[in-house]
């Protein structure tokens, strides 16, 4: 092997990582062109309610994260979130957009109060294993039905799953008030569940549970499944194109039918943990919301699993702040929310935004260099199109 044989490998592979280097430093800025949206505004809106603002936004966060009890506490409300939105983001990795996240999130607390207040007391992992299961079937099989419905019938999963919030929360609340209803309770609650349906609490004075481990566990799994495994391959590569899977050999039908499973399910499990964890029972007002976050934070973090786990830590973070500066200063929740509202907006335009100013800069880069290397004209010449004219024509991008 000559000289020029050894180092060419090394030559080849140096433009690899630099694409790589890029597209991090990319996310990073797009990741802080949020931050930078939402701290000028934030302190804009404290300035106007005529209190200071950075001690304003210090107190928030101490409340969210300033100790260990604190951040137990925010981290305990998150985790129901979490699963939630890890479950719609596997829909939509799929090409099925989830929109009934929240009716089947109901439904998975219902199915995991029934079990854990009418059946047993058990051993406990087992009683907590009954109620998961329970849960997680509620809710794949009400998902898996309607991808079902998709897939043979062309039902619109939109139009269905979002019908479907409104089927479900009806039908629980109908139930928590009529047969599942608890006599020694005011209406629109079920029983207690027994001791052993509910997950240990690790950290004390808080409401941090072993249900920790689970939310782990799980999150690894939505990883595996939509990053590594040959089923989400399929899944992912039905979303992108049904046509060129179809015509490779993958199954779409059973493909759209298991994604939307796997989603629903994974909303049912976070229902069940809304039980297992603090509430003890069903309510009708149990997991209010819980779902239409779950499906903000998927579409902001791309349906990524690592991109919804830290928009949804952000998002627990936000809320907690919220609760923190309401109760120091008075400055209405809905303020916050509002503040909330832009944050996510800003998020959402990230890459458009940036997209538009590297265009932008790409552009008046090439007007410049064209101007400036000797006059040579831009756009076609006599024999076709110049170097620089090719890049403001489209060219590869």
């Amino acid at each position: 092997m000559t000289g020029a044989d050894a180092v060419a490998p090394v030559t080849e592979a140096r433009p690899v990582g630099r694409p790589r280097l890029r597209a991090l430093v990319g996310a990073a800025g797009r990741s802080c062109f949020a931050v930078l949206v939402a701290v000028p505004l934030a302190l804009v809106l404290i300035r106007l309610q005529g209190f200071a603002p950075v001690p304003t936004m210090l107190a928030g966060l101490g409340y969210a994260v300033g100790d260990l009890d604190s951040a137990a506490r925010t981290l305990a409300w998150g985790l129901p979130l979490l699963v939630a939105a890890l479950g719609v983001a596997q829909g939509f990795r799929g090409g099925m957009f989830n929109i009934g996240a929240e009716g089947q999130v109901y439904l998975g607390a219902l199915a995991a109060a029934v079990v854990g207040a009418y059946l047993g007391p058990l051993l406990s992992g087992l009683h907590l294993l009954l109620c998961l299961v329970a849960a997680g079937l509620a809710g794949g099989a009400i998902a898996g039905g309607l991808g079902w419905l998709r897939a043979h019938w062309g039902v619109d999963e939109v139009l269905s799953s979002l019908l479907s919030n409104y089927v479900l929360i009806l039908l629980c609340a109908y139930l928590a008030n009529g047969p599942l209803r608890d006599p020694t309770r005011q209406s629109g609650s079920t029983r207690n569940v027994h001791d052993t349906a509910m997950f240990p609490v690790i950290l004390p004075r808080t409401e941090l549970t072993a249900g920790l481990f689970l939310v782990v566990g799980l999150a690894g799994f939505a990883w595996w499944l939509s990053e590594r495994s040959v089923a989400g391959y399929r899944w992912r590569m039905t979303g992108a194109s049904p046509g060129f899977a179809a015509a490779v050999g993958i199954d779409v039908v059973r493909g759209r039918t298991a994604c939307m499973a796997v989603s629903g399910a994974l909303c049912g499990l976070g229902g069940a943990l809304l039980v297992m964890t603090s509430q003890g029972r069903f309510w009708t007002e149990i997991g209010t919301g819980i779902g239409w976050d779950a499906v903000l934070l998927a579409l902001v973090g791309r349906a990524r699993p690592v991109g919804v786990i830290l928009w949804a830590a952000g998002y627990c973070v936000m809320r907690a702040s919220a609760r923190g500066v309401e109760q120091a200063t008075g400055i209405p929740a809905e303020l916050s929310s509002v503040l909330i509202a832009v944050i996510i907006i800003a998020a959402a335009a990230r890459n458009g935004m940036f997209v538009l100013v590297a265009d932008r800069v790409r552009r008046w880069g090439a007007l410049t260099g064209g101007r400036l290397g000797g006059g040579r004209p831009i756009g076609p010449g006599p024999t076709g199109p110049g170097p620089t004219g090719a890049g403001l024509t489209g060219g590869r991008r």
